[in-house]
């Protein structure tokens, strides 16, 4: 190039060559540039941190033009901050943290930012910007100063500048077109860098939070690792607790499980014995000592946990420390006249029950290799609990397995002499549970029939009414029955034959039923079947039929042929039944209009019964009311002598005065039902009591009674409590009861009528001849009066045996001193027979006829 230079020179003009010499700058300029930029974008493409990145730069610049005394700041636009980003100079060593930003604002880094253009600066500039405020001194003055703004497009974001401070050099021209490249194309090495070093910032913050991560999942798989196998140690300690190891294997195991999660080659268990003086080691593993023997307390590692109360580590320092405080006394014992080694770590937990200490465990180590941490400490605190818990309940279990066997021996010992006891026993066991099995079906059964009694069927039945929630077409019936003539039967041959007669019926009537069917006895002559499994309702009908077929044949009793009947109430299941008890009531319903039409039939429950029942209910009900209101009163029938026709007293009768259907006279059978009956009687003895005391004739009311003021002492007892309070009128006034409620009664409830008669009042013996004609009550109870029924009285034109017995009765009236009074005289005929026969008491419409006019009643005397 130097020689061209030289040929030209001699060949051509000088204008020429100061052309080519301009040439060979631009040349050498676009040269430097490209290598700059080379330079640059290399620097771009490998560097990843600034801090290395600007060094780069200077020495580029540096390389192409004096760049010794060099910086960088950038402006932030938005907030008009400015930032050192690099410096070096000869003359002021600044530290970036001791610049005010300030400081660049108003110096010539803020004048290029303002102007946005380059600016090469001598020192006459310098002043003359001084001069005119466009900036401050700020620093050390430079001889020759050039900065060239730093551009993102056309936005400034900071300054590169150079400065001289020897006056023999100067910046050019061409410097400023090098400066203003290489900052263009810095910026975007800048933009490259700081992008690329953000991404590196963000790669290594991400790898920092995924290895801290990492840390925590490996932490807290360590901590689940350590947390399972603690878990597994806690069920391999409950486990051992089962098992049938002795107390030394035990110990061992217990050993093993602990040492699965701490170090304890040198471990022992140390209980306190029973007075807590003195310690006992079942178990002793050490490196060094010898197995320890019993011992009384004394200041040691062990005696300080249990004074504690709570799990201790000790250390050396710690160690030392409880020896100067005396908590601690450490005496190890020599083995072969050799010293023992200290422990250099200590770990011991109480082994609690119940907050009582039943002793320590510990494990221990002699070197540094291995120093007990917090982590054991809370791992043997933890675990000691379940160790203190096997081990109390295996010492239970060991003293409860030396109980039982000194038990074995001692029952071994006397097995001999309870053999014949115990066979003794057992046989009274055996006629114990006969004798349960028969109780039981004994109280579930009829003693008599061997039939299921009302216990079972109606827990028979209720559990077929619990069946009706699960099957929803459920059919079953019940057939109530009555047997016919069963009174006449058991009074006349006794109650032999009726017993026998009520086993031959019961044996007909299994007959008659199928195998899954169950017949009961509820008492007396009634008997319930429960037919199940109906496909229809006519098989309950089929049944009904063979029960009456089979119980109308005769039966060969005390050598006499005897025939009875049976009335059969009838009643289908349905849904609209609430309970057992409301079926049981419909069947007996059915039975009771049986016998009203003809006996030996069966009827089958409707619903026009059910609404009869409600009537009678509604009855019922206004009986109470009644009751309450007091609305019965006294009708008198006069009883006169039947020859001087004189007035001997009255018979009572109650009747009732209804609200709505008037004055009514048969409803006792309705009272009796609703309960009502006694209480109704008491209010009628009452207005008989006050009528008599306010007559002074010696005048005898016969009021009938029922039997319930027999039968229930509470209604004897009010019925007493009435009488006693005017005994004066008791001897004019006689109580009645009926004989076919009487026979029917225990020789109990019949010791009332005597108590009745020591009070004063007279009996009556009601109906009599309706029935049975019981000879046995007339003579064996203290009737004053026998008041023969009216069917009685008009029988005697027709039957011959009727006389006969009314001539009987007549004689034992004489005998026994009591009076006849016939009921029910409406014919002449009747009444002159009774008087022809010797009676002389006479009841009836034709009585009332005959009645005289009132006059003194000689009753009494002729009682006398």
């Amino acid at each position: 190039m130097k020689e061209l230079a030289a040929n030209a020179t001699n060949r051509q003009p000088s204008g020429q060559i100061r052309r080519l010499r301009s040439l060979l700058k631009k040349y050498q300029l676009a040269y430097a540039v490209q290598q700059a930029l080379l330079k640059l974008s290399e620097l771009a493409s490998t560097l990843t941190d600034m801090a290395q990145f600007y060094p780069q730069i200077h020495q580029l610049v540096n390389q192409h033009l004096a760049a010794d005394n060099f910086f960088v700041v950038l402006l932030d636009p938005p907030t008009g901050r400015f930032q050192l980003e690099y410096y070096a100079d000869e003359k002021d060593c600044l530290d970036a943290s001791d610049l005010d930003p300030a400081d660049f604002a108003r110096g010539m880094t803020g004048y290029v930012c303002r102007t946005g253009q380059p600016l090469l600066c001598d020192a006459a500039r310098f002043r003359q910007l001084i001069a005119s405020g466009d900036i401050e001194a700020q620093g050390t003055p430079s001889h020759h100063w050039l900065g060239v703004p730093l551009r993102r497009g056309q936005l400034v974001i900071g300054v590169m500048a150079v400065q001289l401070y020897e006056e023999g050099r100067l910046y050019t021209q061409h410097d400023v077109d090098l400066l203003t490249e290489i900052a263009v194309h810095t910026v975007t090495a800048i933009d490259r860098v700081k992008s690329r070093e953000l991404l590196e910032q963000t790669v290594r913050e991400r790898t920092r939070q995924l290895q801290n991560t990492n840390q925590s999942l490996q932490r807290e798989i360590r901590e689940r690792s350590n947390a399972e196998k603690l878990q597994a140690a806690l069920y391999k300690i409950s486990e051992l607790t089962a098992t049938e190891l002795d107390m030394a294997a035990f110990y061992r195991q217990v050993h093993q499980i602990l040492s699965s999660l701490m170090p304890a080659e040198n471990c022992y268990i140390a209980l306190l014995d029973e007075s807590g003086k003195s310690l006992s080691f079942p178990f002793y593993v050490d490196q060094y000592c010898p197995p320890a023997t019993e011992r009384p307390l004394r200041k040691g590692f062990t005696e300080y946990v249990l004074r504690v109360g709570e799990a201790r580590l000790i250390n050396k320092e710690l160690s030392d420390l409880l020896v100067a405080q005396g908590e601690v006394i450490r005496l190890v014992p020599d083995n072969a006249g050799s010293p023992l080694p200290h422990s250099t770590s200590w770990l011991g937990a109480p082994l609690l029950i119940e907050q009582q200490a039943l002793g320590v465990i510990a494990v221990q180590s002699y070197h540094q290799d291995y120093i007990y941490g917090d982590n054991e400490l809370n791992i043997l605190r933890f675990v000691s609990q379940h160790i203190a818990v096997a081990i109390q309940r295996r010492l239970n279990f060991e003293q409860q397995k030396l109980h039982q066997e000194d038990l074995e021996r001692k029952i071994f010992e006397r097995t001999r002499e309870l053999r014949q006891t115990n066979l003794f026993l057992r046989l009274q066991v055996e006629e114990r549970k006969k004798a349960e099995e028969k109780l039981f079906h004994e109280a579930n059964h009829d003693a008599l029939t061997g039939l299921a009694n009302r216990q079972m069927f109606m827990l028979q039945l209720k559990q077929k009414f619990a069946l009706r929630n699960r099957e929803a077409n459920l059919k079953f019936a019940l057939l109530f029955i009555d047997l016919d003539r069963f009174k006449l039967i058991n009074d006349t041959l006794g109650h032999h034959a009726g017993d026998a007669f009520l086993i031959e019926i019961s044996k007909r009537l299994l007959l008659t039923v199928r195998e899954h069917d169950l017949v009961a006895r509820l008492g007396g002559d009634e008997f319930v079947v429960l037919l199940t499994q109906l496909q229809q309702a006519a098989d309950a009908e089929d049944v009904a039929d063979r029960i009456i077929e089979a119980v109308r044949q005769p039966m060969e009793l005390q050598g006499q042929s005897l025939y009875s009947g049976a009335s059969i109430g009838i009643a289908h299941y349905d849904a609209s039944y609430a309970n057992a008890d409301g079926m049981l009531r419909d069947a007996d319903a059915a039975m009771y209009q049986a016998k009203a039409l003809g006996r030996n039939r069966f009827v089958i429950f409707t619903e026009s019964m059910r609404q009869q029942l409600l009537q009678e209910l509604s009855l019922e009900q206004a009986l109470h009311q009644a009751v309450a209101e007091q609305q019965f009163s006294v009708a008198y029938d006069p009883i006169i002598c039947s020859e001087k026709h004189h007035t001997l007293g009255y018979a009572a009768r109650m009747q009732w005065q209804h609200p709505e259907l008037g004055l009514q006279q048969d409803f006792c059978q309705q009272a009796a039902q609703a309960g009502v009956l006694p209480q109704i009687e008491l209010q009628l003895l009452q207005q008989i009591l006050d009528l008599l005391s306010s007559r002074s004739q010696p005048t005898v009311i016969c009021l009938p009674l029922c039997v319930q003021h027999l039968t229930h002492p509470q209604h004897f007892d009010r019925l007493y409590k009435l009488l006693s309070s005017k005994p004066q009128l008791l001897h004019r006034l006689s109580l009645g009861f009926a004989e076919f409620e009487l026979i029917k009664l225990s020789n109990t409830a019949l010791s009332y009528l005597h108590n009745l008669k020591r009070l004063g009042v007279r009996l009556t013996l009601e109906n009599f001849g309706a029935d049975m004609m019981p000879l046995g009550l007339v003579t064996g109870y203290p009737f004053d009066f026998v008041r023969l029924e009216a069917c009685f009285c008009r029988s005697l034109l027709r039957q011959n045996q009727k006389r006969q017995l009314l001539d009987l009765l007549i004689t034992l009236a004489q005998n026994y001193k009591f009076r006849i009074i016939a009921d029910g005289i409406d014919d002449h005929a009747v009444r002159e027979l009774l008087v022809e026969a010797g009676c002389c008491y006479l009841q009836g419409e034709l009585v009332r006829q005959l009645q005289p006019v009132p006059e003194e009643s000689v009753f009494l005397q002729q009682l006398a």
